[in-house]
């Protein structure tokens, strides 16, 4: 999944949580800050030492992209 689809994804999510599809445009600004959050953490957990998670730096790197996205939609 490419970060762009993801990013539509993690939005798509969110807009029920945010009012439902009926606000219009208040509903994705909403859903697109609750996603951004939710990749903020997911950011954050990979980066722990604790966790053993293979190809760390590619991660890492595709929830970035997948924010930059967010912010871009």
């Amino acid at each position: 999944m490419t970060p762009k689809e993801k990013a539509e994804e993690l939005i798509d999510k969110f807009k029920p949580l945010c009012g439902g599809y009926f606000g219009g445009k208040i509903n994705k600004v909403f859903a697109k800050q609750c996603a951004s959050i939710a990749v903020d953490e997911i950011i954050k957990a990979i980066d722990f030492d604790w966790m053993e998670v293979q190809n760390i730096e590619q991660q890492h790197r595709y929830w970035q992209e997948v924010k930059q996205e967010i912010e871009n939609l």
